[in-house]
């Protein structure tokens, strides 16, 4: 079976295929895929990459019968059917942004393996542009940006050997003239990204997909935030406007429980909306960066009094046209959930206490039945207590009189694990403390409920990071008509609020934290890190109409309108491509010999009289035919064009030759031509 070879002069005619073409083209789409690598199933990377693999390996024995049949189209067609059906159950659907990378993925490296004419390059070449954007659906960071660069090269490297297959080993001349048209159009890039009207939505996200989700969750169990304390992922970033508030401050607020069952917290099933009736001096305004995490809530310091905004305002309460709301339980929810990063600006009142407009749901009084002995301490305490207050005070005392201890690693609790926890195992993290705190308040008649979200955070330089080791759990207890913060934990690890989770822990529940101070030096890079991955987010993937309005301002310019925005882009694009195609020949005439000055100049002498040369005549022949039109200073000018060239191509000294030309120049001077007859080109 002979394979044929690319041809892309547009005739279409089968030719024998260079080996050279088919390793650039494997080059790119290896390059083009190994982004993907992250974020798709092993099996499909492996089988794509492996199918390259295979392609490449049999160019060595192109005639043998195995590849004909493996090759052929029917072959190609139904590994095309299987992969589809293996990834509809791998998902579980098929129309949606994972499977559909998957299979492009998949159909690059099979329309690669039955890759025969020019018509194929050109689609391979367009395919892998397409799933070389398609790693911007799963992360935007400076990393991602970075890899997508060899690609880049890769196929420019492609079109140069496509174009000429004989040049394929002249690679570094290749690669460098691709830098140098990068950095050509960097500048264009640079002034469409400035200038150009943002597009009001996120470009590389697709809504509600199956994306995996780290954080919090919609319920909570004894050892969820445990097993989320061992995550040094970043939950957001923030940037204060002022001066971040005190350690004791740095609470999150993220979901809220009310509803138990005896094994799982769970958020009332309706949320009214609401606002705070608090007015509280301390307010702090900040900006987040919240990672998506695919569910419905923002997180905000206690207690919000505004509603976020994405375009970096901040939205007075009451405004309606938003994309979240504030509930009475001083939650944030958007309308849709957050799949990509979200930037927003919020306010809130440092405060542990806040007013809320109704009164508490039955169901935060509700205790279950499984819980006795903890029903009977609670009516313990409650006798010897003098108020509502005096009763929390000695359940946290408890907390921290007897040997209760904060850990990671707590033992596992059977089928009352309330009471278990309370008189058993005497151990536990911020979940199992603010659960049992809430059900000891409930248990006393006291309206209670379980507040779950992060409290914290690292500043890093001049913003402040939160990551999922940062998740914490604590209780809001009603008293006096008001909502109350209590936080058990602290009575048990007083350290947790100062030191963070890596602080209170005891030295053996420290061990799977990668940041450790032991390793100081990693941290440093990993803070130097995320601090480039923070400025790239904030200046470059955030970059929107706000952002342009301030740079516009910045910089004493008014705001344009959309045709004065087009036709300055126009202008300045138009000025840098004339800049661009001049410096070309301005560096050729720099870069020209003094012979090759000299001979131009006999060439523009020669037009002026009429003799032009054909751009098919040697040097020689055009001077033999414009001596045979002259009546005078034929023999000069032969005796001018021998110099010429002599100095131009004999091996002689770079002095000598460039005495010859001078020479020469001075004998152009002083030449006179006249002709016979008119002259004929």
């Amino acid at each position: 079976m002979n394979w044929p070879k690319l041809d892309l002069r547009g005739t279409g005619a089968p030719l024998i295929m260079e080996s050279t073409s088919l390793l650039a083209l494997a080059a790119l789409l290896v390059l083009v895929q190994l982004p993907h690598v992250l974020y798709l199933p092993i099996w499909i990377s492996a089988f794509g990459i492996a199918l390259i693999g295979l392609r490449v390996y049999a160019r060595q024995t192109p005639n043998h019968v195995r590849w004909r049949y493996i090759f052929s189209t029917p072959a190609i067609t139904v590994i095309a059917v299987v992969g589809a059906l293996l990834i509809r159950a791998h998902y579980g659907y098929f129309l949606g942004r994972d499977p559909s990378v998957a299979f492009l993925f998949i159909l690059v490296s099979l329309k690669f393996a039955e890759y025969r004419r020019s018509a194929d390059a050109t689609l391979l070449l367009g395919l892998s542009c397409i799933l070389l954007l398609t790693q911007y659906f799963y992360s935007q960071s400076i990393l991602s940006a970075l890899v997508t660069i060899p690609a880049v090269f890769a196929l420019g490297h492609a079109l140069a050997v496509l174009r000429d297959p004989s040049h394929a080993s002249a690679k570094r001349p290749q690669l460098k003239l691709i830098g140098t048209l990068l950095l050509q159009g960097l500048p264009i890039a640079l002034l469409l990204f400035v200038l150009f009207p943002r597009l009001p939505g996120p470009l590389w996200t697709l809504p509600d997909d199956s994306m995996g989700k780290t954080g919090l969750s919609d319920s909570m169990r004894p050892g969820d935030i445990g097993n989320l304390s061992l995550s040094d992922e970043v939950a957001f970033r923030v940037e204060f406007n002022g001066a971040p508030p005190a350690a004791e401050d740095r609470y999150w607020r993220g979901p809220v429980f009310a509803r138990f069952d005896g094994y799982t917290w769970s958020p009332e099933p309706k949320t009214v909306e609401a606002y705070p009736a608090a007015s509280i001096p301390s307010e702090v305004e900040y900006s987040v960066m919240l990672q998506p995490h695919k569910q419905n809530w923002l997180f905000a310091l206690d207690q919000a009094v505004s509603i976020p905004n994405v375009d970096g305002s901040i939205t007075p309460l009451g405004n309606t046209s938003v994309f979240a709301t504030l509930t009475t339980s001083g939650q944030l929810l958007t309308r849709e959930p957050v799949t990509r990063v979200l930037h927003y600006t919020q306010r809130s009142a440092v405060s542990s206490r806040f007013q809320s407009p109704l009164k508490p749901s039955n169901t935060e009084l509700q205790v279950p039945d499984n819980m006795p002995r903890t029903r009977a301490l609670a009516k313990e305490l409650r006798a010897k207590s003098s108020s509502d207050s005096d009763y929390a005070r000695r359940v946290l005392a408890r907390f921290n009189q007897m040997n209760y201890r904060y850990t990671l690693q707590p033992e596992l609790l059977g089928d009352r694990p309330v009471d278990e926890f309370m008189f058993d195992s005497l151990q536990g993290f911020c979940e199992h403390y603010s659960s049992a705190f809430t059900l000891m308040m409930r248990a006393a008649g006291i309206p209670a409920r379980v507040v779950t979200g992060y409290l914290g955070g690292e500043m890093n330089e001049d913003y402040m990071i939160v990551r999922q080791s940062d998740a914490h759990a604590w209780t809001e207890v009603y008293l006096d008509s008001a909502w109350q913060r209590f936080d058990p934990t602290t009575a048990v690890a007083p350290s947790r609020v100062e030191n963070g989770v890596r602080g209170a822990l005891p030295e053996g529940d420290v061990s799977g934290f990668r940041h450790s101070a032991s390793f100081a030096w990693t941290r440093n890079i990993g803070l130097a890190w995320d601090s480039i991955n923070h400025n790239w987010q904030r200046m470059i993937v955030n970059y929107n109409n706000r952002s342009q309005e301030e740079l516009f301002e910045k910089m004493g310019l008014p705001s344009l309108a959309l045709w004065q925005i087009t036709a300055l882009i126009l202008v300045i694009a138009g000025l840098w491509c004339l800049w661009m195609l001049k410096s070309p020949l301005q560096r050729q005439k720099r870069a020209a010999s003094p012979a090759d000055k000299v001979w131009l100049q006999m060439e523009k002498q020669l037009r002026s009289k009429g003799i032009v040369r054909d751009h098919s005549e040697t040097p020689q022949a055009f001077i033999n035919r414009a001596c045979q039109l002259l009546t005078d200073g034929g023999e000069e000018l032969r005796c001018i064009g021998r110099t010429l060239l002599s100095a131009r191509f004999a091996a002689m000294p770079d002095e000598s030759a460039a005495m010859k030309a001078r020479e020469a120049g001075e004998q152009l001077k002083r030449l006179r031509l006249e002709f016979a007859k008119p002259a004929i080109n």
